[in-house]
């Protein structure tokens, strides 16, 4: 935009506001430019600018979200059906749609992270598992806790990709995702089929990451809020909102979402 800033600590409000100003202009979602703002207020923090403004209300981006506290996640039974069918296909290519399946379901990622994923790069020393390919905003991140489940899958994709990622060598990332999203509608997963599509699948990972930290399930398995709140104080006690806030830190880190995203982690586990 003619700016001319060399150096991260030199940014300022006066220019993230033109930057903002410009993605309405193209269009952008709130949602997006949210995520790209996060991204900028994380990097500046890391040379030594904190003067970027922390409210996105600040630079004319609404905070609030609506949240219908609607259970998002994909139906487990629909999932393993699914995957349990294209394992057992002779065709390469439904194998890969399942080890992408799994990917998501038991690490968290998203389409694209999925289909990118490496395996033997991935990997880390102690188990760990480094997140860098198709990640949104190029927000890389690393998972530290791992399941059985997660485990098993990213041994899966390994045995199929070897030391490539899961996109077959004669498609492009472009066919290829248009061919995965024709399968995994053909297996029923879509919103119209099962009430979820694959992205469902972080949802769930979500869920199970939030029960897993916390004791009690999250607020969207519950008929409301008042319910959920009931169930929460009965297993955490005097703690439970600290859980739940624990939890949900943890688990936007986990997802490659920023720090300030509680709108984004609230449509994934409802909001309290």
């Amino acid at each position: 935009m003619g700016y001319g800033v060399k150096r991260w600590k030199n940014v300022t409000n006066i220019h993230i506001q033109k930057a903002v100003d410009k993605w309405k202009e193209e269009g952008l979602q709130a949602a997006t430019i949210k995520e790209y703002l996060s991204g900028v207020r994380t990097v500046c923090r890391i040379y030594e600018n904190d003067r970027i403004k922390p409210d996105n209300t600040q630079f004319g981006i609404p905070n609030r979200v609506f949240v219908d506290n609607r259970d998002k996640s994909i139906p487990q039974d629909v999932f393993q059906k699914a995957v349990t069918e294209l394992k057992q296909s002779n065709n390469s290519d439904d194998k890969r749609v399942a080890a992408q399946l799994q990917l998501e379901r038991y690490i968290g990622l998203r389409v694209e992270e999925a289909c990118k994923f490496n395996a033997h790069q991935a990997v880390m020393t102690g188990g760990r598992v480094f997140i860098q390919h198709g990640t949104k905003g190029g927000r890389e991140r690393i998972i530290n806790e791992l399941t059985e489940n997660g485990k098993a899958a990213i041994e899966y994709a390994k045995a199929l990709s070897g030391i490539n990622n899961l996109i077959p060598n004669d498609h492009s990332e472009k066919q290829w995702i248009q061919k995965y999203y024709r399968i995994t509608r053909a297996k029923g997963i879509s919103k119209k089929e099962c009430g979820a599509s694959s992205h469902g699948c972080r949802h769930a990972y979500a869920q199970d990451r939030y029960e897993e930290i916390t004791g009690f399930k999250a607020p969207c398995k519950f008929e409301s809020k008042k319910a959920f709140r009931k169930n929460a104080i009965i297993i955490g006690g005097e703690k439970w909102k600290k859980l739940n806030q624990d939890a949900r830190q943890i688990i936007k880190a986990e997802l490659g979402h920023g720090p300030d995203r509680d709108d984004v982690v609230s449509q994934y586990l409802g909001a309290i």
